[in-house]
């Protein structure tokens, strides 16, 4: 054989086992591939509703002097006598929590620069109410105790046992799941298997009648405050793999 002749053997030779050694690479990677178990992913999500039982509203007051003492002093005898006038109403000490002191300077944005003029005494507290019926009357309660100087920030209604409403959301979630799973392995001509991975994502409880205002001019407070809790729920979010047969 000639040179020529025993370069072209091989470079053929050479190009033979290249070409073996890529259909070797192919058939592992087919293999791997097939390791992997076929599935379907869903999300379901389940929702269970109850009137609620129990209240959070969000109080305080808010006080001006010329001098931190005078500003404090204020604050505090008006903050007694909002939280004497609930514990007069049937509300427990164990259920009103400081949120929230402050003193700040206070100053005239009118002028510029602005001007100061004294000090600001904020105190807030959280107040659970466990009888919601009587949400309205405390509010009117707090409002001619503090007068002027009351803020009331907020209000809010949940469970004091969200667990049964839990448990009942949970069931809803996966029932969901499990039926858009079953729809689409109808859909694709697949048999639905087992479940391979389930993963609770979320789960929440919303709040119903957030509630903002300033209690106004004590005087002018002669009907009572309407407040209509409805119903709440909490939601569960489930998040489930299914193998495909």
């Amino acid at each position: 054989m000639n040179r020529i002749g025993t370069i072209a053997a091989l470079a053929g030779a050479i190009a033979l086992l290249a070409l073996g050694t890529a259909c070797f690479e192919t058939s592992v990677e087919s293999e791997d591939l097939g390791d992997d178990p076929r599935s379907i992913s869903v999300s379901g999500t389940g929702e269970a509703r109850a009137e609620p039982d129990i209240a959070t509203m969000t109080l305080g007051v808010e006080t001006h002097g010329a001098t931190v003492a005078a500003a404090r002093e204020i604050a505090a005898t008006a903050a007694d006598d909002v939280l004497g006038a609930l514990r007069d109403s049937g509300v427990e000490d164990r259920d009103v929590r400081t949120t929230h002191f402050s003193i700040d300077e206070s100053y005239n944005h009118d002028y510029s620069p602005a001007r100061f003029v004294g000090y600001t005494v904020s105190n807030v507290v959280v107040v659970t109410v466990r009888d919601i019926q009587s949400v309205g009357e405390l509010i009117d309660v707090a409002a001619v105790a503090g007068g002027d100087v009351m803020r009331f920030h907020g209000l809010s209604f949940g469970y004091s046992d969200p667990a049964p409403l839990a448990v009942a959301a949970r069931e809803l979630a996966v029932e969901d799941a499990r039926g858009k799973a079953e729809q689409l392995a109808e859909l694709t001509g697949v048999t639905l298997g087992e479940p391979l991975e389930i993963r609770e994502s979320s789960w929440s409880a919303p709040l119903v009648a957030e509630a903002l205002a300033d209690a106004g001019d004590s005087n002018t407070w002669a009907a009572r405050t309407p407040i209509s809790p409805g119903t709440s729920g909490i939601s569960v979010t489930v998040d489930v793999v299914w193998a495909i047969e």
